[in-house]
């Protein structure tokens, strides 16, 4: 790890105001050296700690503060994001059924009844098979294959329904029908989650289950609008209600809500993780996750004011939640 890498934010993320950098500078120099340097030495190519606001630490082992890097599934943290701009906009609600977008289900015994929010939160019983083809067409005729609501599933149909809904809803109300650009242009931009990058679909739908491309400081600028319930610059973004819901589990999986794994002292483990981590070992502390492979993390802490970015290379060696967040919790 370089020395010069571990910062008090002197390029701090857009997120932060001057009063709030000026007082981040004073941090000193040591704080968070052991968190940064796991980090780092787990293939890191960037790290970003910020407390209500405030950069504490930065560190950026693969160079560049700018280079964007690929999230894979740590992107499911922006449907969230991208459904509560919607329902700022007026154009979605979570109680509404999908099938008011998607006629397609409109006369379906059971897809009738699916809503945005059992959909969203993996509960609607739909999901791709192993080795299914997986596209719009493939997800708009699958059937349940569980009851609704009882059973939670994390598969990467959810989110290519959700791409649809949001571009017919879009392009309905004649607004720009590319979900990724929409979230871009409206809500990303002026968090500093911009420029980024997303893989499609073969159709050219963007992809929100693992397509973002992003910075340390851009995903630290998410982080902090979900924590502060859609508030950008006393402005309300995106909307509360929505990010709020996404900081809440299920009945089928407490552990889940949208786009990001829950942690939390009663949500202690009583069967198998819903992913491979061990997050749920760090169960003295509320933790919103959202996890790619390789360790790319985005930690959200709301009732400690926190958001902490990390981004990786290529081929980083195995990476622990708990530990990660044990040796932040050491200098907070």
């Amino acid at each position: 790890m370089h020395r010069r890498a571990i910062l008090s934010a002197a390029a701090a993320c857009s997120v932060l105001s001057a009063s709030a950098q000026r007082v981040a500078r004073a941090q000193s120099l040591p704080r968070f050296y052991e968190a940064a340097r796991y980090a780092s030495d787990r293939g890191g190519a960037g790290l970003l700690i910020a407390r209500h606001g405030i950069v504490l630490a930065e560190d950026y082992p693969g160079g560049d503060p700018a280079q964007r890097w690929p999230l894979g599934a740590a992107t499911r943290a922006l449907a969230p994001v991208l459904a509560a701009s919607l329902a700022r906009d007026r154009l979605l609600s979570l109680d509404e059924p999908a099938s008011a977008t998607l006629p397609e289900w409109a006369l379906h015994p059971m897809k009738a009844a699916i809503s945005l929010r059992t959909l969203l939160n993996g509960t609607s019983g739909l999901a791709f098979a192993p080795g299914q083809q997986q596209d719009l067409a493939a997800a708009l005729t699958l059937e349940p294959v569980d009851v609704m609501g009882q059973h939670f599933a994390d598969n990467a149909a959810i989110y290519v329904l959700f791409a649809e809904i949001a571009r017919r809803k879009l392009l309905a109300r004649g607004r720009e029908p590319d979900p990724a650009r929409y979230l871009m242009d409206r809500t990303l931009a002026p968090v500093g989650c911009a420029p980024m990058g997303w893989t499609r679909w073969p159709d050219g739908a963007p992809r929100l289950d693992d397509g973002a491309i992003v910075s340390v400081r851009g995903l630290a600028g998410v982080g902090e609008l979900i924590r502060r319930e859609g508030v950008f610059r006393a402005r309300q973004l995106a909307d509360a209600d929505t990010l709020r819901e996404a900081l809440r589990g299920s009945f089928a999986e407490p552990r889940a809500g949208i786009g990001l794994w829950l942690s939390a002292p009663m949500l202690a483990p009583r069967r198998a993780p819903p992913i491979e981590s061990d997050l749920w070992r760090a169960t003295d502390r509320e933790v919103a996750m959202a996890a790619g492979a390789g360790g790319q993390r985005l930690y959200v802490l709301p009732t400690e004011g926190v958001v902490i970015a990390r981004l990786a290379r290529d081929g980083a060696p195995p990476w622990s939640d708990a530990q990660f967040l044990a040796l932040v919790a050491a200098d907070l």
